[in-house]
């Protein structure tokens, strides 16, 4: 089966707007004007902001609403997201713990557009470097507060299942860095030993979380692209965020505070708003490294982003160090 595509016609776009305003304001609500704009290019699926003028009643005044539209490859993914959003809006954890998540508004079957609350903010990394201690431990509660939300994705993940995609990888890694193969492999061999069994009750899990999935908006958390949710151990979003953390704070050294004391006010955080979990710092330790050896490997092999030359170069540049640093 051919995925949906992901344009529509004006006509049939402005159906699909009008159908979402009537869903959540009621059957008087018309579609005076609107207009799109792309949001993001990464991730693997199409994003677009609305701005809609529209009534919600006969002689009402007119109102601006902003909407965020994903396309999606199949009834069954976007579902899954709606799900979980629902889910996540349902169980008020955002409330209590200081972040919110897109509400979903509408969905439009024939091109498996979902369209979704649009949830201002700012880039949260301009925010850390502005307010420091006081956005990374905003992060840490935020993250304890959605990992405890009773939501339950159809998928588990655990450490088994992070190695064997691990591994190939690392294959790939000692091709093209022999001189580190000797290293690689007993960095594997360690992961392979100190792997913590899974978790007898799974967490929810962003799944996907970084940087650039997070917003700050006066004071609150922001969490972005629920698409690849599972259940597992909150060490493997906690080593997710911290690695790219790192990353940035290596990047762009004296605009960010200092990766180490970072880190500890994001667990310390998270710690305080969660419950008593024995290893979890050993775990997140463990789950970093994994992060870690993923990007360095997609900085090497990964030239479909960033194709320019220079781009490349940059990035091959990044992951030689990188490596040195771990290794």
């Amino acid at each position: 089966m051919n995925p949906p595509p992901t344009t529509l016609s004006a006509a049939d776009l402005g159906a699909a707007l009008a159908a979402a305003l009537r869903a959540v304001h009621g059957a008087d609500g018309t579609v005076e004007t609107w207009s799109a704009h792309p949001l993001s290019k990464r991730g693997k699926h199409r994003v677009v902001r609305y701005d809609v003028q529209a009534r919600v009643a006969a002689g009402a005044e007119v109102q601006h609403y902003q909407w965020v539209g994903k396309f999606y490859e199949s009834d069954e993914d976007a579902c899954c997201v709606a799900t979980t959003l629902r889910g996540l809006t349902a169980s008020g954890c955002g409330a209590r713990g200081g972040f919110v998540a897109p509400g979903v508004l509408a969905y439009h079957p024939p091109h498996c557009l979902l369209l979704l609350s649009y949830e201002p903010g700012e880039s949260v990394v301009k925010a850390i470097a502005a307010e420091g201690a006081h956005v990374l431990a905003a992060m840490g509660r935020a993250l304890a507060a959605l990992h405890a939300a009773p939501v339950t994705p159809a998928t588990v993940t655990g450490p088994a299942a992070v190695l064997a995609d691990l591994q190939g990888r690392i294959v790939e890694l000692c091709g093209r860095f022999p001189a580190e193969a000797a290293s690689l492999g007993r960095l594997l061999a360690w992961l392979e030993r100190e792997a913590s069994p899974p978790p007898t009750t799974p967490s929810f899990l962003h799944g996907d979380l970084g940087l650039v999935q997070l917003r700050w908006n006066a004071g609150t958390i922001v969490f972005l692209d629920f698409d690849d949710c599972t259940r597992g151990d909150p060490a493997l979003d906690l080593g997710n965020l911290l690695t790219q953390l790192r990353r940035l704070t290596l990047r762009k050294p004296g605009k960010l505070p200092d990766f180490a004391a970072a880190r500890a006010t994001i667990l310390d955080a998270y710690r305080r708003s969660s419950h008593d979990d024995p290893g979890l710092a050993e775990r997140v330790a463990w789950y970093e490294r994994i992060a870690l050896v993923r990007k360095i490997h997609s900085l090497t092999f990964d030239r479909t982003r960033h194709p320019e030359a220079e781009a490349i170069r940059q990035r091959q540049a990044e992951a030689i160090g990188l490596l040195a640093s771990m290794l």
